[in-house]
């Protein structure tokens, strides 16, 4: 079987503890060791270190390695199962003293850089209802969605199992549906919904004031002083695309979105804006299309009417819109709304 092997080193970092992670559960499931290494261009001595880094895309690599040679797909629901905190190192702890539930998570998220700095986790509450929402690094791939699993059933499984009276409503995952979705509901426990605008983890936003047991003020700002210290150190790593979409957001109202005002806005040449896209394996059009999907499902799924979200997008037809959100999502906007109503 001819793998994917992971050559490019730049980029952003992910914690060597977490690649070690799905290294060693990948040799659980009968992949040799030295393959998956061989994969994301890691070694025993990269993993090893308890602070040492890895590239981000070598992980995704290795992810895909482990599917690939195992042909499970879903493999990422019980990667995480029975994973202890401590695990985690000074973040874990750090989680375990804060006051409450709603307090530990602001702390992990602060200091999400330290175990990832790629993929973004982020907590909005709207109103009566919280959602810890993830969201990978790059273009879509393969290693996206199992990642995605791991990230929920850590939030869901785990997190119920170290706090007592914790509880999730339902799960929502960016992804299509697979054809068994059975394992989803089984192991998270919640209803599961896919083929939408964010991968998330939905409560009640007065979970967020549950008491931590073990809490603890002073040893959970001395963890704190610790993880502040740590992140001091880490080089500042912001993306190209991930400015880019910010731009892009900022534009699509008017309808043109262009190369040249676009690289103007982020203070570069459009030549620059290009090759700096290209070296992080994307593109203009790419990020485009991905950001218009993105606001596509969170306006349609909000109520927003599909004329209007169609100037929003920056398309000058509803008929383009219409057409790219059949590429997206093989059905129409209108039949698209209308599944999620009636579930």
């Amino acid at each position: 079987m001819k793998l994917r092997v992971a050559l490019d080193p730049t980029g952003p970092t992910v914690w060597a503890r977490i690649a070690s992670l799905f290294v060693d559960y990948g040799v659980r499931r009968g992949a040799s060791r030295s393959t998956l290494l061989a994969a994301g261009g890691l070694s025993d001595r990269s993993l090893a270190d308890p602070d040492g880094r890895v590239p981000l895309t070598s992980l995704y690599t290795v992810v895909e390695a482990i599917e690939a040679l195992t042909g499970d797909r879903n493999f990422g629901l019980e990667l995480v199962l029975g994973l202890e905190i401590e695990a985690l190192d000074a973040l874990g702890f750090l989680f375990m003293t804060s006051a409450t539930f709603g307090s530990a998570l602001d702390r992990m998220l602060r200091y999400q850089r330290l175990w990832n700095e790629g993929e973004r986790c982020e907590l909005v509450s709207d109103g009566a209802v919280a959602r810890l929402t993830y969201e990978p690094y790059g273009l879509t791939r393969p290693a996206h969605v199992q990642m995605a699993q791991a990230a929920m059933c850590d939030c869901v499984v785990n997190g119920a199992r170290f706090l007592p009276g914790l509880e999730f409503e339902e799960v929502r995952f960016r992804h299509a549906r697979p054809d068994d979705a059975s394992a989803y509901e089984r192991v998270l426990g919640v209803p599961v919904r896919f083929g939408c605008a964010t991968t998330e983890a939905r409560f009640s936003a007065q979970m967020l004031a549950l008491p931590i047991p073990d809490a603890n003020a002073t040893l959970c700002a001395f963890f704190e002083r610790y993880a502040t210290a740590k992140l001091e150190r880490l080089p500042a790593v912001t993306t190209t695309a991930e400015r880019l979409r910010a731009a892009i957001r900022g534009q699509l109202p008017d309808g043109d979105v262009r190369l040249a005002d676009l690289a103007e806005q982020l203070h570069m040449s459009a030549r620059t804006l290009q090759r700096r896209l290209s070296d992080e394996g994307t593109s203009l059009q790419a990020e485009l299309d991905e950001v218009r999907r993105q606001q596509a499902l969170y306006f349609l799924e909000g109520g927003t009417a599909i004329a209007e979200l169609s100037w929003l997008l920056g398309y000058a037809e509803p008929s383009a819109f219409h057409r790219a959100f059949k590429r997206w999502t093989g059905t129409s906007p209108e039949a698209w709304r209308a599944e999620r109503r009636s579930a």
